[in-house]
């Protein structure tokens, strides 16, 4: 019997330290932005690229785009995140890459070249990556995959919106009721990501992104009432529609970092919201998966010790999605004010 419940506690204790890891890693990944690099060429072999780099990236260690040895530059760069090249014969497959001087941080690459006649190439470097061999054809293939890749990448790397829907399928509960609400989300946010992203609403990035940190942190404080009379609990799908629309601002704003492709609108958005969904469909296979675990190692723990389980799953998830929703919240109102 010691035996069974030192092994108890021991898998309650890796349990609790797995989901304050993965607190840990929400707070410390929050800004998931890749680092966008557009490539336009103006004149014939004339090109001009611009660096959009998040805040994430220290001060200190700002990138620059490595061009290729063929390349040579057309005036001395007064901005650091813009140049101009001349580079005879062009840049279909050849090389572009980023150098940073200290370290590559953990960020993805995002790179687009457009060439005069509108035409755009496109490529999504994982954060193990740093240079890109521009393509030498160009197709609506290769823009519906970058997109969805970026889409995905997002939504992954999303911490905030994963946080969301893990508190709204604590709420929901049942698979059924899980479908509902989380079809809520997904068509709110695909409304707003849709009229943001073609420039039919605007909004301040700072504000949305606080008023997704205290939809987040309202779940967890729902979770913690541990009541299910709140209309919360009894329609989860109405409160999953409500903030969903405001998260699709919070998507748009991430694809607006990188945009639109040219002559592919419809196309490019399209395809990012379908990765953004596949990303999401993932996460909540993970999360159901490791609830069912969990309530097997439950039971398991009940037979081999007689003792009921002390671990409450609602409550580990109330401090998992409640703390860096918190944090999120007054670190935005800061910028407020």
């Amino acid at each position: 019997m010691m035996s069974s419940s030192n092994s108890s506690c021991r898998w309650r204790s890796s349990l609790t330290g797995l989901w304050l890891l993965l607190l840990l890693n929400a707070a410390a990944a929050h800004d998931p932005r890749p680092v966008a690099v557009t490539v336009t060429e103006r004149l014939p072999d004339v090109f001009h690229a611009r660096l959009l780099v998040p805040p994430a990236v220290d001060p200190t260690n700002q990138p620059q785009l490595a061009w290729p040895g063929k390349c040579h530059p057309l005036q001395e760069q007064a901005d650091a995140n813009a140049s101009s090249m001349r580079c005879p014969g062009g840049l279909q497959g050849e090389t572009l890459a980023l150098a940073y001087p200290d370290f590559k941080p953990s960020l993805a690459t995002f790179f687009q070249l457009i060439d005069r006649a509108g035409s755009t190439s496109y490529a999504m470097l994982p954060p193990t990556e740093e240079s890109w061999t521009v393509p030498r054809r160009r197709g609506s293939n290769g823009v519906a995959a970058q997109y969805v890749v970026l889409g995905a990448e997002h939504i992954i790397g999303g911490v905030d919106h994963l946080l969301f829907v893990l508190g709204l399928l604590v709420i929901a509960g049942t698979i059924r009721r899980i479908l509902w609400t989380i079809t809520g989300f997904t068509l709110a946010h695909s409304i707003t990501l849709s009229l943001s992203s073609l420039g039919l609403i605007t909004a301040p990035i700072v504000p949305v992104e606080a008023g997704i940190a205290l939809s987040i942190l309202y779940l967890a404080t729902e979770i913690g009432r541990g009541r299910h009379d709140t209309l919360t609990y009894r329609y989860p799908i109405i409160v999953s529609f409500v903030f969903g629309l405001l998260h699709g601002l919070g998507f748009a704003s991430a694809l607006g970092e990188v945009g639109l492709a040219p002559g592919n609108v419809v196309l490019s958005l399209l395809f990012f919201n379908i990765g953004v969904e596949l990303g999401q469909i993932a996460f909540i296979a993970a999360v159901i998966a490791s609830m069912r675990l969990f309530r097997r190692l439950a039971a398991a723990d009940r037979v081999a010790t007689g003792e009921l389980l002390t671990v409450r799953p609602d409550w580990i998830a109330m401090y998992v999605v409640g703390i860096p929703a918190a944090y999120w919240l007054i670190d935005h109102l800061s910028f407020l004010y």
